[in-house]
């Protein structure tokens, strides 16, 4: 009895360059939450998973040959890891720095790793990636460092590369090229100068193919040329609104392109004779501001991310655009299959979307988006409709095969919808409240036809009898109640001792319950006596559990970032699962037992395969 990581959907995509090509042209590397993930970019089953943060990874860089990739973190734990991408496994962990990382940067040979710290930390350092040893760190300059690129060696008057390496940082109102002396161990700020009375907010950078020239991208959507003779600005070339994000070069003979991604969704190729030449050539408008860009090794394909979760493939040479994949883009509440399907499930995301999943290729079939400045908090579904509850407190229905908007009940709940189940006729609805109210809504009339508000606290969560007779539901405050719908009164009460349940499940005899909850303890019990039959104390807060189909196993997960497999006849976990950086705020079983998916706030949705 096992589970196994088997995909991971997700991705930073509040975080800069966070996905990147790898250089042999078939992978892809991203992180999701504290994972990094080398996935096939034709075959969305092969997925490889680096575990070793505890925290959201900020940043992510691969090395120019393909062989090595490093991660920053933020939180207490604000290390660096390298990684071997051959092995797939991690070569040094860096614990310098504290609160987070900014940026990360290999120089041109892959010799040299350059950390910059958050502002609170205000140090950068440089990292042999050969030894692992810290060759010399600095005090932050410009303060904040939002993007740092490698730009070969210092030169000289002549332009003559000298023994000194050399990387440009941007943050503020401020360009500064570091010159790193690795074999006395020091490195230096030098401030790049502005032209004329023009100042501008810096965003991201790019180095020309020939290190001669930097693109330096602003809060204004321009971008600026500094000529690196004289470390000068040399003018501005506006391209995009919302500022630009990111800055690629593209090589190209005879001239200057540069791919720009805009904060208003637009990704641009800029082109010309020379850098200062450079005018728009191409551009087209993407679902977002543009967070991510990286150019294949072949030069021939942008891998861009918008902040919306969408990834896409773009040929350098007409922009035609291809989505790769979707992701949610905020922490996730709730997750449900499609009843009596285990191909398709959904979730609930903080970005105002209910998302429908494919589980054979993990695409997204379905997005459907709630009121804005709400976001959807829980959801059940059969095959020809889908249901989700707000937390606005409105129940809003779709159509499970285009995906329209089919009716909503305004204020359902006073304070947000927490649970929402379908009868298995359809011909109701059964949905919890902030404020401990159950309600039972006709499906056809959409007019409520009970009101049961025995609970005082916060439900938590509502299962209905196969029946469709009888509820069960659980509640903050201490409360486990089954109901009669038919004869809309309540049948049982039973009750904690100390604190709230999170979540419940229903055995199949229909008289054995188990819940979890706030006194982080797993409790058996029996409809039909006072008190609990057992009680199995755990690590953590439970926030959610599952009950396999075959009844010998629960799913279940919290506060301790791990999913765990808990065997309902030997009464222990037999199986644990990493993979969140953030707590689990659902756990599910497919119908069918063979997977299980849980969600949380660290924006991922993870599928385990389940071996019984």
């Amino acid at each position: 009895m096992s589970i196994e990581l088997e995909h991971a959907i997700g991705c930073n995509v509040g975080f800069k360059s966070i996905c990147h090509f790898h250089p042999n042209g078939n992978h892809y590397v991203k992180a999701v939450g504290g994972v990094v993930i080398v996935g096939d970019l034709s075959d969305p089953h092969e997925q490889t998973f680096l575990h070793g943060h505890d925290d959201f990874i900020t940043c992510l860089a691969v090395s120019n040959d393909g062989r090595l990739a490093a991660s920053g973190q933020q939180g207490q734990n604000a290390d660096v890891i390298l990684w071997d991408l051959n092995s797939r496994r991690q070569l040094y962990c860096f614990q310098e720095q504290d609160h987070g990382i900014d940026c990360l940067c290999f120089s041109f040979d892959d010799r040299y790793l350059f950390s910059a710290g958050m502002a609170t930390d205000a140090r950068v350092f440089v990292y042999d990636t050969q030894s692992g040893l810290i060759i010399c760190w600095a005090q932050l300059h410009p303060k904040p460092t939002i993007s740092v690129v490698s730009g070969g060696f210092v030169r000289d008057i002549k332009r003559r590369d000298t023994h000194e390496y050399q990387f440009a940082a941007c943050g503020g109102k401020t360009i500064a090229v570091w010159h790193l002396d690795a074999m006395k161990g020091e490195m230096t700020p030098q401030q790049i100068g502005n032209a004329g009375k023009q100042t501008r907010e810096y965003t991201s950078l790019a180095f020309a193919s020939d290190y001669e020239h930097l693109f330096a991208g602003t809060t204004t959507g321009d971008v600026a040329v500094v000529l690196m003779k004289n470390r000068v600005v040399q003018q501005f070339i506006p391209c995009c609104s919302g500022g630009v994000t990111m800055l690629i070069c593209i090589p190209a003979q005879g001239g200057t392109r540069l791919a720009v991604g805009g904060g208003d969704g637009t990704a641009t190729i800029l082109s010309g004779p020379t850098p200062c030449d450079i005018r728009e050539e191409r551009q087209v408008t993407l679902d977002g501001p543009l967070m991510s860009m990286s150019l294949s090794s072949n030069k021939m394909d942008l891998l861009t991310v918008s902040s919306q979760g969408t990834a896409y493939l773009m040929r350098t040479k007409d922009l035609a655009v291809k989505v790769h994949n979707q992701v949610s883009s905020g922490a996730l509440y709730d997750v449900a299959y499609v009843a009596g399907v285990s191909e398709l499930f959904l979730t609930c995301c903080g970005d105002g979307l209910v998302t429908l999943w494919d589980a054979n290729d993990y695409s997204a079939k379905l997005r459907c988006p709630v009121r804005t400045r709400s976001y959807p908090t829980a959801v059940a579904a059969t095959e020809d409709i889908l249901v989700a509850g707000c937390n606005d407190g409105r129940l809003q229905s779709y159509d499970c095969a285009q995906g329209q908007n089919l009716w909503h009940i305004d204020n359902a709940h006073k304070g947000g919808v927490t649970s929402v189940k379908l009868a298995s006729n359809c011909r109701f609805i059964v949905s919890g409240g902030v404020e401990g109210d159950l309600r039972i809504w006709e499906m056809k009339t959409r007019d409520m036809a009970s009101h049961l508000s025995e609970h005082k606290g916060r439900i938590t969560e509502v299962q209905i009898f196969p029946n469709d007779q009888y509820a069960i539901s659980c509640s903050r405050d201490r409360c486990l109640l089954t109901w009669d719908l038919r004869q809309q009164k309540r049948l049982t009460a039973h009750r904690e001792r100390h604190g709230g349940i999170n979540c419940l499940a229903v055995a199949a005899n229909q008289t054995t319950v188990y819940t979890a909850g706030q006194e982080r303890q797993l409790t058996y019990w029996d409809l039909r006596m006072a008190d609990p039959i057992a009680v199995y104390p755990m690590e953590e807060e439970i926030h959610s559990i599952s009950l396999s189909p075959d009844g010998q196993h629960l799913a279940m997960a919290g506060t301790g970032l791990v999913v765990k497999v808990w065997d309902l006849n030997q009464h222990a976990v037999v199986s644990r699962g990493v993979g969140h950086s953030r707590p689990i705020q659902k756990v599910t079983f497919s119908p069918d037992g063979k997977q299980v998916v849980s969600v949380g706030l660290d924006h991922a949705a993870l599928v385990w395969n389940f071996y019984a």
